[in-house]
């Protein structure tokens, strides 16, 4: 049985990194935040929300905050209030604390100010990355991880090289017993066949075809146009992919052709088991919108295909980036992409053999090696917005 070396989590789940996390609750605490995070290099999360919410944004809004510290790359978090926000800071520490998160919370009101916050909230972030540093890792099953996989900025290598490459790769994670998810609801209509054809039965494949169909009804109902005519993108029309149908060919292809599809699952909710299970994200479709609501269904990483090539990472889950496209990976390569593909197009490699070397590199950088985008320190983290579309 294959291993990686992680840390084991208080819940019984495991986390590859120990990241600490400073979130700011309402948008007048971003400041302090970002004085924090900057002085202690760690990621902070902030909002433009917070304060004066209707129900449902700031259910949004918790969800957000609370999936983040709840992550199993999270050691701890340090919550940012002003102390009249809407945010209720109790709440939201109690909810990240039932993953064994350690939470600390600070109130720029109570602390007696933005400075005197900005200095105790260093000392608790250094004590909590100092903690982290400290545990050591310990061997743990490949069938316990839990991945996502996206494709932005493509273009016509992606569907040649990379994205097959990538999904050969989440097949050998599958057969390995691990999970993995998708979220490509905007990139699927004209080629989402694939997918249902590997549901696990009839009712997971008719959820699948329902949501694709309610998606083109409500663009077409919400702006009078099809999803067609604004997708595939112009960056994506500029480098070789003419119409929706073909980018969703190649996008498909990341989710492999065996693993089968377990169910449908709601930005926010956990992986509940083995297998590919689909992301329902209607809700957000731009790159950093995706990539955060697969973080909070608790994927450990990311394996992100580019055929142009994005710095994008992530504040909780670990980015992967992998490029099918030879001049992207000579220009970026040495700073944003972790993985070349591009062998099946210049080489005739055989993409099962290239699978196998992504999936030794993804099992590297959960053990602890650190992947192009946390390198470059770019973590991200945006909610989806409320709503289908």
């Amino acid at each position: 049985m294959d291993t990686f070396l992680g840390y084991k989590r208080a819940n019984g789940g495991f986390g590859i990194r120990n990241q600490v996390l400073v979130l700011s609750l309402v948008q007048c605490a971003n400041g302090a935040a970002r004085q924090i995070s900057a002085r202690c290099g760690v990621p902070s999360i902030t909002i433009d929300t917070g304060c004066g919410e209707y129900r449902q944004q700031e259910d949004r809004t918790n969800l957000g905050l609370i999936r983040a510290g709840q992550h199993p790359n999270v050691y701890g978090v340090l919550l940012v209030s002003l102390g009249c926000q809407w945010t209720d800071p109790a709440y939201i520490q109690r909810e990240i604390e039932k993953s064994g998160t350690k939470v600390f919370h600070l109130c720029i009101q109570d602390e007696g100010g933005l400075k005197r916050t900005v200095e105790k909230g260093t000392a608790l972030v250094g004590q909590m990355l100092r903690e982290g540093v400290e545990m050591e890792r310990t061997p743990c099953p490949v069938s316990g991880l839990v991945l996502s996989v996206y494709c932005g900025g493509s273009d016509w290598s992606s569907s040649l090289a990379a994205n097959v490459v990538t999904g050969e790769t989440m097949d050998l994670f599958g057969d390995a017993g691990a999970a993995f998810v998708s979220a490509g609801v905007r990139g699927m209509p004209g080629n989402e066949q694939h997918l249902i054809d590997l549901a696990v039965n009839y009712q997971v494949g008719e959820a699948i075809l329902d949501i694709v169909d309610e998606y083109r009804q409500d663009v077409f109902r919400m702006t009078g146009q099809s999803i067609a005519d604004v997708n595939p993108t112009p960056g994506n029309k500029a480098h070789g992919i003419t119409t929706l149908c073909e980018k969703a060919i190649g996008n498909l292809k990341l989710s492999g052709s065996r693993t089968k599809v377990q169910g449908v699952l709601q930005v926010g909710e956990d992986i509940p088991g083995p297998g590919q299970w689909f992301l329902d994200n209607r809700q957000g479709g731009n790159d950093v919108y995706a990539c955060t609501a697969l973080a909070m269904s608790g994927a450990h990483i990311c394996l992100f295909t580019t055929g142009r090539g994005t710095p994008l990472g992530n504040a909780a889950s670990v980015t992967v980036k992998i490029t099918g496209n030879p001049d992207t990976y000579a220009r970026l390569g040495a700073e944003m992409i972790d993985f070349d593909a591009s062998g099946v197009i210049v080489q005739n490699q055989d993409f099962r053999l290239l699978a196998k070397d992504l999936y030794r590199l993804v099992l590297e950088i959960a053990g602890g090696i650190p992947s192009k985008s946390e390198r470059m320190e770019d973590f991200s983290w945006v909610t989806p917005p409320s709503g289908k579309i």
